[in-house]
């Protein structure tokens, strides 16, 4: 396994505990009804932001290990 390799499967478990994290906290509010409260609307919505930021960056990361697997293959 290369450098690269084993920074991008490291990076992929930080992000993977970081979705892990933000879905429990989304849940949290919603579980507590605190998501309807309008102070907290814009907390829930920013906890979906990271949410798809995060596994966005895990996709890209993914790819950037598969292809570089590819690249790498006989």
């Amino acid at each position: 396994m290369s450098d690269e390799d084993a920074v991008l499967e490291e990076l992929m478990v930080h992000l993977g505990e970081a979705s892990r994290h933000i879905r429990a906290s989304r849940r949290l509010l919603l579980e507590n009804a605190l998501a309807d409260d309008p102070g907290y609307l814009r907390l829930a919505a920013r906890l979906s932001e990271a949410l798809d930021a995060t596994e966005t960056a895990s996709r890209e990361a993914r790819r950037l290990r598969d292809a570089g697997q590819h690249r790498t293959s006989p």
